[in-house]
């Protein structure tokens, strides 16, 4: 561990969809409503609403916080997909910056960020480490505003007890084949209110005239099969996400002393499920360069990632080239009247520091290799510190 195990019990499931003759959820599927029950049951909310994307998810739950043209919703600046989701809706993302460490948004920060005209607050447990959802939901509760956990990487990882994606008013699961739940594709809605569950329901089915009498929808449906495929993994995840904490420790145990790296972690309170091994480079502190650090991991063949993208999302083409659907929609539509559509350089510094100095491995593969990856790094930090 950790490997993904497909076998008798995935087949056994598809069979039982196979069989009904029904490969969708609309019209009589069965297997769609007791993935999203028991998908749901397994984290303590007390629904779940089975998309074909955690994009899809996303999208919809911008659109249930009732943010769009002329709107403000605040997200954090390390992965691009909540603003991407605001955008969908034609509404404007407003960054928060991070902390250094966690690399999460930094609760400190946010107030600051919310205006009149803000309706959400995206919050994503980046590389499976819980944000600090106490002081974000005290903050977006005063205000009034709506709350979208982005779980992508975080499934099962936990914060004084309590599941990510529970705290707030949407959590948002990705099952595309690189996450810790991989069904090929698909994304899990989970929801503690009744009210946003029927909202986000119609998005996960199509278009009828009962749906479009309540407004602008899209079809968002998972398959049956995938759905099936989903509650056998769903079985197993707790035994995988050991594993991957697992692999965790090789990398922890290996840079264990090095004052140049900084593990992402917090403190006992938060329990990390590991998308990625993530720590921060500081060398250039301790008079190692980059260059240095670089050409040590390629002479010992370590397979390790610097940099993530590289810059926070409002540097990429899709907001710093204004792209989108034409005639300056969505980040100048001519309904918005804010400033926070403005992303100059040092708008995030730490995330512009930060971001660059990311050191990720990427943890579901073989034990094997990251046995031997782990002992690589563990010889680079020992040649040039």
């Amino acid at each position: 561990m950790p490997r993904r195990v497909f076998d008798e019990r995935d087949l056994s499931l598809v069979k039982e969809v196979l069989d009904s003759g029904m490969l969708s959820g609309l019209g009589g599927g069965q297997m769609t409503p007791r993935f999203e029950r028991e998908f749901a049951a397994a984290l303590g909310a007390k629904y779940g609403v089975a998309m074909n994307s955690a994009m899809s998810v996303l999208h919809a739950s911008v659109k249930a916080a009732g943010a769009g043209a002329g709107d403000e919703v605040i997200c954090d600046p390390v992965c691009v997909f909540g603003a991407v989701a605001t955008m969908y809706n034609n509404a404007v993302p407003v960054f928060v910056d991070i902390d250094p460490v966690t690399h999460n948004m930094n609760p400190d920060l946010l107030e600051a960020k919310i205006t009149d005209r803000t309706r959400a607050i995206i919050v994503t447990h980046v590389w499976g480490l819980p944000a600090p959802m106490d002081r974000i939901m005290e903050i977006a509760r005063r205000h009034g505003l709506f709350v979208i956990e982005d779980c992508a990487h975080a499934i099962f990882a936990s914060y004084k007890g309590q599941y990510t994606g529970t705290f707030g008013d949407v959590g948002s699961f990705s099952f595309q084949m690189s996450k810790q739940m991989a069904l090929g594709d698909g994304g899990m809605a989970v929801t503690n209110d009744e009210k946003v569950r029927d909202e986000l329901a119609l998005h996960a089915g199509a278009p009828t005239f009962h749906s479009v009498a309540y407004g602008l929808h899209w079809n968002y449906r998972i398959t049956e099969v995938t759905a099936a495929i989903g509650i056998a993994q769903l079985e197993r995840m707790h035994d995988y996400i050991a594993g991957l904490q697992a692999v965790a420790k090789l990398y922890d145990d290996a840079v264990a002393g090095c004052e140049w790296l900084t593990l992402q972690r917090a403190g006992p309170e938060y329990v990390h499920t590991f998308h990625f091994w993530v720590a921060t480079f500081w060398g250039d502190r301790h008079g190692i360069s980059m260059e240095d650090f670089r050409a040590a991991l390629e002479r010992h063949e370590c397979g390790v990632n610097i940099g993530y993208t590289g810059m926070p999302a409002y540097k990429h083409p899709l907001i710093a080239e204004r792209l989108g659907y034409g005639r300056g929609c969505p980040l100048d539509c001519p309904l918005y009247a804010g400033q926070g559509n403005q992303y100059p350089e040092g708008l995030c510094p730490v995330a512009e520091e930060v971001i660059p100095r990311m050191v990720l491995v990427y943890t579901f593969s073989d034990d094997e290799y990251h046995k031997v990856n782990a002992e690589r790094l563990h010889q680079v930090v020992e040649e040039i510190s």
